[in-house]
């Protein structure tokens, strides 16, 4: 049975295994579980030292594997005959590699009910090493290894698999027990960390800072997106107080706020007092592990547009890639090509609309490639809308701030082209009479 712990001492990995030896089994034995035709699902982190062995095997054919961010074992497991690698989010790795996989498109909150409807047999998280009381802590990342490790989903074969990773930190929150657990794997202590997307830090990144600082009051509660812009703007908005944390993703800039006593949560109207996030990258899930007001929560739940609304004055920031003079936003394509998936900010965009005084503002850089591209554009691609032109509030670029909220179509254009690079202002105001925006 789940529950919520806040951090037990660390035990022996020796001792662990000795005390739950009827669950203990090599990596070799593990991945021997998996059956021609299965449908296996990996959690998060990506479950690598698994999938690795895994594209070893020569035996596989129709099996259906599910990886909620695939990297270097997605990479190498693509490539199998035999497997059909989805995922629903596209990284930097599977681009570099030109990795065979098929996107599912799905919000983060949707996983929850894609894993109770497609009902995988094989189920495989990494985890911290449990305590001597049998409590298990889901490591850096939690998002939907929930449901992966105690939604069965009806099946008698289900076969839930932990790969224990001694380098994995205890942050408080949700965690497992032991029982929860068919397979019990112990890695290595040399086991590589979770490798995430490397983000470029931005060249106008104090003009962001001074944006976010009028939009952001003292005691809001804040969510920063993963893009480059948003945390790491978040970690210069030093002179806040009581800000409060209801996140994805906890990335260092959100984390050294939370350090310095910017992020209090004291002013929060749900979960107050504890900083919630289902995700926290490297840099931040060691500090998470330290504090007792952490709170890592499953997917489900952090992620819920519902839970999300329940806290006072949200302020939501995220990253894009392109927005048309509509107000909507492109966070996933990139030439009508894939580039990598929309994550939570769907399910943040939603609360804001739920929520009272919320606001749901992108942020992007006015250029691309050079400064020869335009990421304001007349028109998104088809098939290339992450958010529609009913859910940003704002759009905040190096040149200002693009007011969305009760705008006019009109005002709307009109606002997007001033904060557009100004050598592109002219081609767009042309582009929005010709559509008869202006």
């Amino acid at each position: 049975m789940a529950g919520t712990q806040t951090g037990p001492a660390i035990v022996d990995g020796q001792d662990w295994q000795h005390r739950h030896a009827e669950r203990v089994r090599s990596l070799d034995e593990a991945v021997a579980m998996v059956r021609p035709e299965d449908t296996v699902m990996g959690g998060m982190p990506e479950p690598a030292a698994f999938l690795e062995r895994l594209a070893e095997r020569t035996d596989l054919r129709e099996v259906e594997l599910f990886l909620a961010a695939p990297r270097r074992g997605g990479v190498a497991v693509s490539a199998t005959p035999g497997v059909q690698l989805r995922a629903a989010f596209l990284t930097q790795a599977l681009r570099r590699a030109g990795a065979r996989v098929e996107l599912v498109p799905v919000g983060f909150s949707g996983w929850v009910g894609m894993i109770r409807r497609w009902a995988p047999r094989v189920r495989v998280v990494v985890v911290a090493e449990p305590t001597a009381e049998g409590v298990v802590h889901p490591g850096n990342s939690l998002a939907v290894d929930d449901e992966l490790v105690r939604g069965r989903g009806g099946r008698d074969d289900t076969v839930v698999i932990g790969l224990v990773d001694p380098n994995q930190p205890r942050i408080p929150g949700h965690t497992f027990r032991v029982e929860d657990f068919d397979v019990l794997v112990p890695l290595p202590a040399d086991t590589p960390g979770p490798i995430y997307d490397q983000r470029k830090r931005s060249p106008h990144l104090p003009v962001f800072v001074d944006a976010l600082a009028e939009l952001i009051p003292d005691g809001a509660t804040v969510q920063a997106g993963v893009g480059g812009i948003p945390d790491q703007a978040m970690a210069h908005l030093t002179t806040k107080r009581d800000l409060g944390i209801h996140t994805e993703v906890l990335g260092p800039g959100l984390a050294e706020l939370w350090r310095l006593g910017v992020a209090t949560n004291a002013a929060k109207t749900h979960h107050p007092g504890r900083t919630v996030f289902t995700i926290a990258l490297p840099e931040a899930a060691r500090f998470a592990e330290t504090r007792a007001d952490a709170c890592i929560e499953p997917a489900g739940r952090a992620l819920d547009p519902r839970e999300i609304a329940r806290n006072r004055t949200m302020r939501c920031v995220n990253a894009t890639l392109q927005v048309d003079l509509f107000g909507q936003g492109n966070a996933e394509m990139i030439d009508g090509v894939q580039y990598s998936g929309v994550g939570g900010q769907v399910d943040f965009h939603r609360a804001c609309n739920l929520a009272d005084d919320a606001l749901s503002i992108l942020t992007l850089e006015s250029t691309a490639a050079g400064g020869t591209v335009s990421r304001i554009v007349p028109h998104l691609a088809p098939n290339s809308v992450t958010s529609t032109r009913y859910d940003a509030h704002v759009v905040v670029t190096e040149h200002g701030v693009a007011w969305l909220q009760d705008a006019s179509i009109r005002q709307r254009a009109e606002r997007l082209i001033a904060v557009a690079h100004p050598h592109f202002r002219d081609q767009l105001t042309e582009e929005a009479r010709r559509s008869g925006l202006l």
